[in-house]
């Protein structure tokens, strides 16, 4: 097993959009130390992502591993009910994100429009439709790609091809379904808060 260095001409949303999150979570969270680790992941992930490990002939990137760690690590705090049904989830979202480049390899015709966009959006589909919790979709949607990936990568090596997990057109794909996951959140939360404070009103008027 060695250190590999690599590169491409993909990865600019991951860039973006990884220094987005890390400027917000060091200037504009409140001092903590979840402040603290979601700086640390952000930016220890931009600095790891050129690089990759060789296990058995297969590439696999080293912004894998922290992701992973991170996910696992948030997971773990909830009650055993819920894991279960993560676990479930995770293997859903893993086996949409497989599904997809299997169609796209022996078929790549369907995909009509950006590539990138479409797989984001099928993760997030998906995602949003099993869970509800703004944290465990994170979660969920960043293991079951990374997963899905592995899956795929082995598939894919097993036929002599070659194959990156974890390659930037993965991180691109990733980054742009976390943002749009967070976005849609904060919405619904906003949504949320002005619907508890009509109804408020609404019994003060009637009360």
């Amino acid at each position: 097993m060695g250190i590999m260095g690599g590169g491409e001409v993909d990865g600019a949303l991951f860039y973006w959009i990884f220094w987005m999150a890390w400027v917000c979570s060091t200037f504009l969270m409140k001092k903590n130390k979840e402040r603290l680790l979601l700086s640390i992941l952000f930016l220890v992930s931009i600095i790891l992502s050129p690089y990759y490990v060789g296990v058995g002939g297969i590439k696999i990137n080293c912004i894998i591993f922290l992701i992973f760690f991170f996910c696992i690590k948030e997971i773990s705090k909830r009650p055993k009910k819920q894991v279960f049904y993560m676990l479930i989830c995770i293997l859903t979202i893993s086996l949409a994100y497989c599904s997809f480049l299997m169609f796209e390899l022996y078929d790549p015709v369907w995909l009509f429009f950006n590539r990138n966009l479409m797989l984001g959006a099928a993760l997030i589909y998906v995602t949003l439709m099993l869970l509800k919790d703004f944290r465990l979709r994170l979660a969920g949607l960043l293991i079951g790609a990374i997963q899905g990936d592995i899956f795929y990568g082995m598939i894919i090596n097993n036929v002599n091809f070659s194959y990156e997990i974890g390659s930037f057109v993965f991180l691109d794909v990733i980054s742009i379904s976390f943002c749009f996951i967070f976005v849609w959140s904060l919405l619904e939360m906003l949504l949320h808060h002005v619907d508890v404070m009509v109804q408020k009103n609404t019994k003060e008027k009637h009360g």
